[in-house]
């Protein structure tokens, strides 16, 4: 073989190992490397839908916790007083419950939807009330402990050992462990270091008799009628007009009453908020002194009641006697909230903001019965 022909034997295989990829193979790896990176992509998306979706169930679930569990303080406490849920409690206040703020002895009163609450508007505006969704009023007495010094003649002043911030037109709540009367105080006055609390009535004062009567409808206004002796000091002799005494401790409490229900957050959503409710002199409509926005987010709040020995929840226009309920069923419709997510990360698959419907039962610590 000559050197010419084995030169020509070699010159192929120089040619092949100097050969680089084809262009068919650099596309075919250039799609394998967009498949994975699309790959890779999907998955980031996905998790991140995930974890949004997650997130705002968790948003969810938060405000529904905060909702449910601050409404249920006030609902337990509902016709509370310090003095016990087994004592009677009598309104002395005049023409019985025809107001909100004469519905204490009750403990609670509902609104359902389209049915105006005094004193709170309905309408678009910020904490306006949404007008279909239910709302309540809750009236306890567990603000302050004033103590009861003398009280042995029906028609005079609570002797007590401080004023506690009481104020002329307050709705009060005197009790023992016998008997609750709920009146307003008609002036507070101070001599010799003893506050005196005034619960007269007739006239244009509020309460319907200025002595405790235990009979619910109290009659007589400034008459001098018999009434209840809340503390006769030991030694002391019983005035005749005291048809009943005691000589237990007693006690004096300012009544609250708060209003729950579903506004406008002036967000672009809904809200839960709670208002406190104070007595305008006697008015059917109370001044509303402070509305706190509770929780975001949610939409809507149907109210349902069980009256003791009653089959079953009804709604607010179906119960007859509110002093007689004894638990409320609470529904709130808690929706997704835009914040720091926003738009499709709020949003189930319908398009629509997520949201919940979660139902909870509270029962009133202060009325009789079982669930």
């Amino acid at each position: 073989m000559t050197a010419h022909q084995r030169t020509r034997r070699t010159a192929p295989r120089s040619a092949y190992l100097a050969r680089g990829l084809s262009l068919i193979e650099l596309m075919i790896a250039l799609v394998l490397g967009l498949v994975v990176s699309a790959a890779a992509g999907g998955i980031f998306l996905a998790n991140k839908r995930v974890y949004a979706s997650t997130e705002t169930l968790n948003r969810i679930q938060e405000n529904t916790r905060v909702s449910f569990e601050i409404m249920a303080r006030d609902l337990r406490e509902a016709g509370g007083n310090p003095c016990g849920g087994g004592v009677p409690i009598v309104s002395q206040l005049v023409a019985g419950n025809t107001t909100w703020w004469q519905q204490y002895d009750d403990g609670l009163h509902g609104y359902p939807a389209g049915t105006a609450a005094p004193g709170t508007t309905s309408g678009s505006g910020t904490a306006q009330r949404v007008a279909d969704t239910d709302a309540i009023d809750l009236h306890l007495a567990n603000n302050g402990d004033i103590r009861v010094l003398q009280h042995d003649n029906p028609s005079a002043n609570l002797r007590v050992n401080s004023a506690g911030g009481i104020e002329d037109g307050d709705i009060l709540l005197v009790c023992n462990n016998t008997f609750a009367f709920v009146f307003e105080a008609t002036g507070v006055n101070s001599a010799g270091g003893v506050v005196g609390v005034q619960h007269n009535g007739g006239g244009s004062d509020g309460n319907c008799g200025q002595e405790f009567q235990y009979e619910r409808n109290c009659t007589g206004g400034a008459s001098g009628d018999k009434g209840y002796c809340f503390l006769v000091p030991a030694g002391s002799s019983v005035n005749p007009n005291c048809d009943k005494h005691a000589r237990s401790p007693a006690t004096v409490v300012q009544v609250q009453s708060f209003r729950w229900y579903i506004g406008n957050n002036g967000r672009g959503g809904r809200s839960l908020y709670r208002a406190t409710l104070e007595n305008a002199n006697g008015a059917a409509t109370p001044n509303v002194v402070e509305t706190v926005e509770i929780a975001e987010g949610v939409t809507d709040m149907q109210l349902r009641y069980r009256s003791n020995g009653g089959a079953g929840f009804v709604a607010a226009g179906a119960v007859a006697n509110w002093a007689a309920v004894n638990a409320v069923q609470v529904n709130l419709t808690v929706a997704g909230v835009e914040g720091a997510l926003q738009g499709a990360y709020v949003e189930g698959t319908d398009g629509a903001a997520l949201s919940r419907d979660l139902t909870h039962v509270v029962a009133l610590r202060n009325k009789e019965g079982v669930l």
